[in-house]
């Protein structure tokens, strides 16, 4: 499918709209919410964005955040059980998605390219309010790296009065979930203490080592957060323990049965706001985060990959409304250093971006500038307009640039022969949005161009070592759907992903990227009973771009109920891969087969 056949396939879509409707979509001012970093986007109604709040997120059944991330399809999340987790999202590179909690990125700096990788473990999920995923946009307010989009979170703060939350699951393949939550106060003096553990040994990962022993998954995380007026401080501590069937040693190569990955991240966030006159607020967040990371071999700490990280982030943000227009000023600093091999990246940014409702058509438009004191100068831009075409049709558009520097270990990797360039990219996104009698369904055509692409090239090993390089260009374009409706009381959620996803002029797609991808969400709300079931079906994809690495297409079914007891206790089932579907998304890796968790969470 072309960008031709996609143009078409709108036009189609959008002449099938019924005209009749009583309800009415009316603009969005996007003038109106200034609190992007902390709470919720500004550009959401001009931008691709889905939103879920914690009732949201607690029917999807979902244990961590990965289990949440894997119930939105169109995220495009690789979690292959003992390998490090990535985000294809619109077909794009594992670092092109930008992971921010409370305005400040989680990208795990100690990662080869700058993914958001391990970080996607250490976010307790029963301590998040709200998740924001904008797709194809805000790089100029969230983040020069965001190519492929922004997953946004934020936390909870206090609530009114006391209380203390226990929660506990217990289920197949060995699989164990504790959670507690405790917090005094309001949202603006409050102070909260969750803690969180996930644990499973319960199964062989590589398929290539059916006698081996189960392998095991450890995660372990505990936050303070304390606030008081328009101050608040946290304090995040997280281990992750992995373990693998096999690995290689980084100088002979030769194959280690027994491996594992501990993993420790400390980080402490600080954010301050004042409001300077009637019309001027100013935000001021400093993040420390240390990570250290160590991998054991037959249970030996391996001296070539353990290393301690710290990545600091100071900015200064202003939001200055004016004439019912909203200007966000900022001003980043942002630091990243491997402390065991004295290596260190920093940026400083300025970003402005302005945006106004105007006779029912939103405007959007702002430009960063980054001095990086390794690659230079850059300069991006967005602009973007959203158009009520009538009272139950609304057009959307927007076009951003993006800018991705080279990851603190593929600017200090010996064995490139020449040096990196930072990635650079173009989007577009055309979306439709309609109003029914019966409900709302959405529509929306998307291309993105990646040039400079940074690629990992296998050369053999030694003596020819491999090593990274900019490829010429990764080419992605698609086409979202998606349609919601209401059938005797219960609320149907259909949506369809296509995309294609090429390197260079490449006719096959790239690796792990399904070209289609379809679900079907059904919830019911019936007495004390709250229940989900979800259809997910992916196409066939390639592993690693060889000619005989297909990976075939699956369906997965996905079930989950809510039973309330009482105000103060719930008891829950779910079953994931119901039809207990045997299947890979990665070569030689096995997934879960059909797994049954039983828990129950308590209020006090």
């Amino acid at each position: 499918m072309n960008i031709k056949q996609l143009s078409l396939a709108a036009a189609v879509s959008a002449l099938t709209f019924t005209t009749a409707t009583n309800a009415v979509l009316g603009p969005i001012p996007i003038y109106l919410n200034t609190e992007y970093r902390t709470d919720s986007p500004v550009i959401g109604s001009i931008a691709s964005t889905l939103s879920f709040n914690a009732e949201d997120i607690k029917a999807t059944g979902a244990n961590t955040f990965l289990d949440f991330l894997a119930t939105i399809p169109s995220v495009g999340l690789i979690d292959a059980q003992g390998n490090i987790p990535a985000i294809f999202m619109r077909g794009n590179e594992s670092d092109h998605t930008l992971v921010l909690i409370d305005g400040v990125s989680v990208n795990d700096v100690s990662s080869v390219g700058g993914a958001v990788g391990h970080g996607l473990k250490v976010i307790p999920l029963n301590d998040i309010e709200k998740i924001d995923i904008i797709k194809g946009y805000g790089s100029v307010l969230y983040g020069a790296s965001a190519i492929a989009g922004v997953i946004t979170i934020t936390t909870k703060k206090g609530s009114s009065g006391e209380n203390i939350v226990v929660s506990t699951r217990l289920g197949t393949q060995n699989s164990k979930a504790y959670s507690l939550s405790a917090n005094n106060g309001n949202k603006d003096d409050f102070i909260r203490f969750t803690h969180n553990k996930y644990t499973t040994n319960g199964i062989n990962s590589r398929s290539d080592f059916l006698d081996s022993e189960k392998d095991g998954i450890s995660n372990t995380s505990s936050q303070i957060k304390l606030g008081k007026g328009n101050f608040n401080i946290s304090y995040l501590k997280n281990k992750n323990q992995t373990e693998y069937d096999n690995c290689f040693h980084p100088v002979t190569f030769a194959k280690i049965d027994n491996c594992s990955s501990d993993r420790k991240l400390s980080k402490t966030m600080i954010n301050t706001n004042h409001d300077i006159n009637s019309v001027w607020n100013a935000k001021l967040s400093l993040t420390r985060s240390k990570t250290d990371v160590t991998t054991y071999d037959n249970n030996v700490a391996s001296s070539f990959t353990s290393d301690d990280y710290v990545s600091t982030d100071i900015t200064l943000l202003n939001d200055i409304t004016i004439d019912h227009a909203l200007i966000n000023i900022g001003l980043s600093k942002i630091s990243d250093k491997n402390i065991t091999d004295n290596q260190k990246l920093s940026s400083k940014n300025i970003f402005i971006n302005w945006q106004k409702n105007i006779n029912n058509i939103d405007l959007s438009a702002g430009f960063r500038h980054i001095k990086h004191d390794e690659f230079g100068n850059h300069t991006i831009y967005n602009i973007g307009t959203g158009k009520q075409l009538s009272e139950d049709i609304k057009l959307t558009a927007n076009y951003n640039t993006a800018f991705n520097a080279p990851s603190l270990y593929q600017s200090n990797d010996s064995d490139n022969p020449a040096k990196l360039k930072p990635e650079t990219s173009k989007n577009i996104n055309i979306g439709l949005t309609k109003q029914h009698t019966w409900g709302r369904s959405n529509i929306e055509l998307y291309k993105n161009t990646v040039t400079d692409l940074i690629t990992y090239e296998d050369n053999g090993g030694f003596p020819n070592p491999d090593n990274y390089t900019n490829n010429d260009k990764l080419t992605t374009k698609g086409l979202d759907m998606s349609a919601t409706t209401s059938i005797d009381n219960y609320s149907v959620t259909i949506s369809h992903n296509y995309n294609s996803s090429k390197l260079n002029d490449s006719s096959r797609q790239n690796a792990r990227r399904p070209k289609n991808i379809t679900s079907v969400n059904i919830d019911k709300k019936y007495g004390k009973f709250n229940s989900r079931l979800q259809i997910t079906k992916k196409s066939d994809s390639w592993d690693l771009n060889t000619t005989n690495d297909k990976l075939d297409g699956y369906t997965l079914l996905n079930l989950s109920t809510i039973y309330r007891i009482n105000n103060k206790a719930k008891a829950a089932l779910n079953v994931k891969n119901a039809t207990n579907r045997s299947y890979t998304i990665a070569k030689e890796y096995n997934q879960l087969g059909r797994t049954i968790e039983l828990g129950l969470t308590y209020k006090f």
